[in-house]
C-alpha cells in the first residue's frame, strides 16, 4: 500500500510511503477438470451445433485403449461439427486445454482437406471467445493428434467450452471425428512449457534458416524458479538443439509453437548451453534473442529479450530470466528465437541448447513502489539508458501496415503536402545535446529484399529505416550542441544501408527548446519550406525528381510508410531522454493520416506499429492517456492486480480509476495511470494492491 498525502493541489514532493499489510490475496491452486476420458462419457456433453451432427459414445478405440466420443456428419448438408461441454471455472485461474482426436481415414475430405478447428471459451450468455483457429492436421486421418490452446485472458466465468470443425463447404462424402481426453489445466506456478523430455521439436519448430532438433545427450538440471528448489533431473533426458548452419549476421531463427497465456506470468525462465562458433578456434561468439510469437509461424514476434555468448559460455548451462506478462500477449503461439551477431561480425555459424523452459511469478505479493506525476497525453517516445553500448538508439511509430502497401506517402505529383509533429517535454538543449525528433518517408518499393526476412515488412517495425532504405527523406529537430534548436531536411537516393548525404539545415540559436509544432511543406515538387515552432517559415528548394531520368522512381512509390521517432544521435548523454509527441498530420493532395492520440490506445484512431532498434529492443514508444494526474507503480506485470484507493485508511475503498496500464522499461514493473478526475476527495489520498 501507498499513501499519498498533500495539500488540496496534490503537489507529489509531498509523497510519503507507508509500509502496511496488504489486502492482496492468491488465488488457490485448482483442480484438473477432465471432461472426457476413457472409461465414461462426461454428462457434461452436449452437441454445441447446428442440426445435422450426430454424436455417440464408443466404448472401445480411444485414444488410450478406453473409449472416445464419435461423431458424424453427412459432409453436405452439414459441413460442420460443433462438440461442447457444460463447465464451470474462472478462466484466470486456469492454464490450457489439450484434447485429442481423430478423423477416420475413410471420411471426406473439401478444399482446404479436413477444414478448419478452433476452441472457444463461452459464459452463461454463450458469448464466444475463439482460439487457435488453424487448419486441421492431416495427420488426424486414422491416428489420435493431440491439440493445445492456451486459456486467453482477460479472465471471465466459463460456463461452456467448445470445439468447432468446420469444412470451407461441402465435403467429397460422410466425415466421422473421434474425441478424447478432454482435458482443462489449472494454473501452475511455476508451469513449465516444455522440459525437453520427449520430440516435441520435430512438429512443433518452423524454420527460418537455423535447425532444431531434440539432443537426448545434453541436459540441463531443474531448479524450482519459485522456491529454488533443486536441482533435479527432469526424466527422460533432453534438450532443444538450434544449429545457425551459416553466418547469423542474417538473423537465423524460428518459431516453437507452443501455446500459453504469456499475461498470466511475470517471466519466462530457461537454460542455454553455448557449443560455440564453427569453427571453434573463432572469436565471434554472436549470441540469441528471444520472441513471443503473438499469431502464427514465423509472425508478429513480439522481442522480450536477448543475450551475447563470450567464450566463458562455451560447454555451460547458463540461467536465464526474460519478462513475460510484458509483451502484451494474452493468447501466445509460442516463443521465436533468433540466432544474432551479438557484439561482433556474426560472420560464422554457431550452435546452442535450450531446457527448463519455465513459466512463473514470484510468490510473494507485490506491492506499491511508487507514485510519480503524470506526462503529457500523447506518444512517449524514450530513448533506452544503456550507456556507451547503444549510442544510436532510435525509437519510433509506423504509419499502418495495411495502408503502406498501397499507398504513396511522399509529396512529388501530389501537393501540396505536409509533415507535421507536436513535440511537449522536448528536453533542453543544454540537459540533452543533439537530441532528435524525426518524421521518416521511406521507398518500400526500392528497399532491398534479401527473402527471408522480407525487407519492407521488416523495417516497418524497425526504428532505424532510413539507413536501410534506398529512398528516403525526413525532416529532424535537433537540440544544438552549444544551446538553441536546428531543423535539418535530409534526403538520399538510390543509396541502400547508407546515411543520408544530402541536408538542408535551418538554425534556431535563441530558442529554449523544440517544445511545439514543426511541420515540413511542399508547395510544389521542388519547393517547400519548414515552419519551426517559433512560426517562422524557412524555404528551401530541392532537386527536380520527375525530370531526371537518374532519379526516377525514387519519390513516386506505390507502396510506402512515415516513420516518427526519436534518436540519441550519438550522444550518451541521451540516455533515457524522453519527449511526448501529442499530435501529427501527413497529407498529400490524394492520401492522409491524421491523428490527436486521443485514445484509449495507440491504434485507436490509426493502427500504428511500434518500431524497435536491433540492440535492446523493446516498446520504448508508449501511448499515455490525457489528463493523467499520477502513474503508481508496482512490482509485478503478472495479470489479476487491480488499485484502490481510499481518503481514509481505515474504510471507504474503492476503484482507482486504474484503467490504463503498461510495463515499465524493465518489462518486470507495471505503470498505471490516476486521473485527476479519480483522485481521492480531501488532498490526502491511500492505494492499495487487491487481486
Amino acid at each position: 500500500m501507498t499513501t499519498l498525502k498533500t495539500t488540496p493541489s496534490w503537489i507529489p514532493s509531498l509523497v510519503a510511503a507507508l509500509a502496511l499489510a496488504g489486502a492482496a490475496t492468491f488465488c488457490q491452486a485448482q483442480s484438473v477438470i477432465t471432461l472426457s476420458n476413457d472409461s465414461a462419457e462426461s454428462s457434461a456433453f452436449y452437441d454445441g451445433g447446428p442440426a445435422g451432427a450426430t454424436y455417440t459414445w464408443i466404448p472401445t478405440n480411444g485414444p488410450n485403449g478406453g473409449g472416445c466420443i464419435q461423431g458424424v456428419i453427412d459432409g453436405v448438408t452439414t459441413t460442420e461439427f460443433d462438440p461442447a461441454f457444460n463447465v464451470s471455472f474462472v478462466s484466470g485461474s486456469y492454464y490450457q486445454v489439450t484434447f485429442q482426436m481423430k478423423i477416420d481415414s475413410a471420411s471426406g475430405t473439401g478444399s482446404a482437406g479436413y477444414g478448419h478447428l478452433q476452441m472457444a471459451l463461452r459464459d452463461s450468455s454463450f458469448s464466444w471467445v475463439g482460439v487457435g483457429y488453424a487448419e486441421v492436421d492431416p495427420g488426424s486421418a486414422n491416428d489420435w493428434t493431440t491439440y493445445t490452446y492456451a486459456i486467453p485472458g482477460p479472465s471471465f466465468n466459463v460456463a461452456h467450452l467448445q470445439f468447432q470443425l468446420q469444412g470451407s463447404g461441402a465435403y467429397s462424402g460422410p466425415v466421422t471425428i473421434f474425441i478424447g481426453d478432454v482435458t482443462v489445466t489449472p494454473l501452475a506456478n511455476p508451469t513449465i512449457l516444455s522440459a525437453f523430455t520427449n520430440d516435441v521439436v520435430s512438429s512443433a519448430w518452423n524454420s527460418q534458416n537455423m535447425a532444431a532438433t531434440l539432443d537426448p545427450n545434453i541436459d540441463a538440471p531443474y531448479t524450482n524458479p519459485v522456491n529454488n528448489s533443486g536441482p533435479t533431473s527432469i526424466l527422460p533426458a533432453g534438450s532443444v538443439e538450434f544449429a545457425a548452419a551459416e553466418a547469423v549476421s542474417g538473423y537465423p531463427g524460428g518459431q516453437l509453437s507452443l501455446p500459453f497465456n504469456a499475461s498470466d506470468f511475470q517471466s519466462i525462465a530457461f537454460d542455454v548451453y553455448y557449443d560455440g562458433p564453427t569453427p571453434s578456434d573463432s572469436t565471434d561468439y554472436g549470441g540469441f534473442q528471444m520472441f513471443i510469437a503473438d499469431g502464427p509461424p514465423n509472425y508478429e514476434w513480439k522481442f522480450i529479450g536477448s543475450a551475447n555468448f563470450t567464450a566463458g559460455m562455451i560447454g555451460k548451462w547458463t540461467h536465464f530470466n526474460f519478462p513475460c506478462a510484458s509483451s502484451g500477449v494474452i493468447n501466445a503461439n509460442g516463443i521465436a528465437i533468433q540466432a544474432t551477431p551479438g557484439t561482433t561480425g556474426g560472420s560464422v555459424p554457431i550452435t546452442f541448447h535450450m531446457d527448463n523452459l519455465v513459466l512463473w511469478s514470484p510468490q510473494t505479493a507485490p506491492s506499491i513502489t511508487a507514485l510519480t506525476r503524470g506526462t503529457p497525453g500523447g506518444v512517449q517516445f524514450t530513448l533506452d539508458a544503456n550507456d556507451a553500448n547503444n549510442l544510436f538508439d532510435q525509437e519510433g511509430i509506423t504509419s499502418p501496415s495495411t495502408n503502406n502497401v498501397s499507398t504513396d506517402y511522399f509529396w512529388l505529383g501530389q501537393t501540396p503536402a505536409t509533415y507535421s509533429f507536436t513535440l511537449t517535454n522536448f528536453p533542453s538543449p543544454a540537459s540533452a545535446p543533439q537530441f532528435d525528433a524525426h518524421i521518416y518517408l521511406i521507398n518500400g518499393n526500392t528497399i532491398p529484399d534479401n527473402s527471408p526476412p522480407n525487407l519492407f515488412n521488416y523495417n516497418q517495425t524497425y526504428s532505424g529505416p532510413s539507413y536501410n532504405a534506398a529512398d528516403y527523406l525526413g525532416l529532424h529537430v535537433q537540440n544544438g550542441t552549444n544551446g538553441g534548436v536546428v531543423a535539418v531536411v535530409d534526403w538520399k537516393t538510390n543509396a541502400p544501408n547508407a546515411n543520408a548525404t544530402n541536408l538542408i539545415t535551418f538554425n534556431f540559436p535563441t530558442m529554449a527548446n523544440a517544445n511545439g509544432t514543426w511541420s515540413l511543406n511542399f508547395t510544389d515538387d521542388t519547393h517547400g519550406n519548414v515552419v519551426a515552432a517559433d512560426g517562422s517559415v524557412n524555404n528551401f528548394t530541392l532537386p527536380d525528381f520527375l525530370s531526371d531520368p537518374n532519379y526516377t522512381g525514387n519519390f513516386g512509390p506505390s507502396e510506402s510508410f512515415v516513420n516518427f521517432g526519436v534518436f540519441k544521435n550519438g550522444n550518451i548523454t541521451n540516455n533515457n531522454q524522453t519527449f511526448t509527441m501529442t499530435a501529427e498530420t501527413v497529407t498529400n493532395s490524394v492520401t492522409s493520416l491524421i491523428d490527436n492520440f486521443s485514445g484509449p490506445g495507440l491504434t485507436a484512431n490509426n493502427n500504428w506499429q511500434i518500431a524497435e532498434y536491433y540492440q535492446f529492443a523493446a516498446d520504448r514508444a508508449v501511448w499515455q492517456p490525457f489528463g493523467t494526474a499520477f502513474f503508481i507503480h508496482w512490482n509485478t506485470t503478472a495479470s489479476g492486480w487491480s488499485v484502490q484507493s481510499s481518503s481514509n485508511l481505515l474504510g471507504n475503498w474503492g476503484s482507482a480509476g486504474v484503467t490504463y496500464t503498461f510495463p515499465d522499461g524493465t518489462g518486470t514493473n507495471t505503470v498505471g495511470a490516476i486521473s485527476a478526475t479519480n483522485l481521492p476527495s480531501g488532498g490526502a489520498g491511500f492505494f492499495r494492491l487487491v487481486k
